[in-house]
């Protein structure tokens, strides 16, 4: 049991120094729906070709070029492929979160529009300015 519990404790010390927060990270997230800016959240469907986990935000992803994919729909207008899905190339700086929102253009098409915002977890952790 003593051999499990000092296990346990190792796996637990060496898992917080390791894996993808022991480094600065970027988050991609869909953005709050805005009745004001006529904004509505986009749903992050994929990062680099790979299906995330979460469509509402991304895992923690390490900084440099990616493609990201993203998709709008609404039960109100029927959209069609090419309007439903955009890819973006975007070029993620270490310790920002990226948030995708769905602008309209006009009554069936639109545009992403990407905010960023620094993480505060991350700058604090790694002293980035």
């Amino acid at each position: 049991m003593n051999r499990y519990i000092v296990a346990c404790a190792a796996l637990a010390a060496a898992s917080a120094h390791a894996g993808p927060y022991s480094q600065p990270y970027a988050l991609v997230e869909g953005m709050d729906r805005s009745a004001v800016k006529e904004e509505a959240p986009a749903a992050i469907t994929k990062i680099d070709g790979k299906s995330t986990r979460n469509t509402r935000k991304s895992d923690p992803i390490e900084p440099g070029k990616h493609t990201v994919t993203i998709r709008f729909s609404t039960g109100r207008v029927a959209q069609g492929p090419a309007e439903e899905m955009k890819e973006l190339q975007m070029d993620l700086e270490g310790c920002t979160r990226y948030r995708i929102a769905a602008r309209r253009v006009d009554t069936i098409n639109w545009e992403p529009k990407v905010y960023t915002e620094p993480i505060g977890e991350c700058v604090k952790k790694f002293q980035k300015k």
